[in-house]
């Protein structure tokens, strides 16, 4: 006689999904530290050394990491190329959109309350890169990068 299962509870599904995604997000953190140096390599450039505003500053350190980010994260955390780029792309960037707008929105508000400086709008710059993560792991995992028959 086989024993009754009974259905999974929420925390045993949560820890479930964390296991069996630990690997891809690790892999995405990877990816998204080298891109975050990229991104603080270059807004410090613009910034601090051609003298361009935070703002303007902010949107060229984030616009040259994401097609980075693209690649790496179709080829290497999600293994997705051989699926659809066509499908993939338009909502990579959807998420990414909703990413980068929280990023920028959150940098600039922490520029707001710590002021202006190098170590301040590094501060903010982090700020906004740390809750921009979740968005674009999970609008990745879940959707840009979702294969088709899954």
């Amino acid at each position: 006689m086989r024993p009754i299962e009974k259905p999974l509870n929420i925390f045993e599904k949560i820890s479930f999904f964390i296991i069996l995604n630990f690997s891809k997000f690790m892999v995405f953190c990877f990816v998204g530290s080298t891109a975050a140096l990229i991104y603080l390599t270059v807004f410090n450039f613009f910034r601090f050394w051609a003298g361009i505003s935070f703002f303007i500053s902010l949107v060229l350190a984030i616009s040259i990491p994401t097609g980075y980010n693209f690649f790496m994260n179709r080829n290497i955390t999600f293994r997705a190329r051989g699926h659809s780029i066509k499908r993939q792309l338009p909502r990579y960037f959807i998420v990414y959109g909703l990413s980068i707008s929280v990023n920028i929105i959150t940098a600039l508000t922490i520029e707001a309350i710590l002021g202006i400086g190098v170590l301040q709008e590094n501060i903010a710059a982090i700020g906004g890169i740390a809750l921009s993560i979740p968005i674009s792991f999970f609008g990745s995992l879940f959707w840009a990068f979702k294969k088709e028959n899954a």
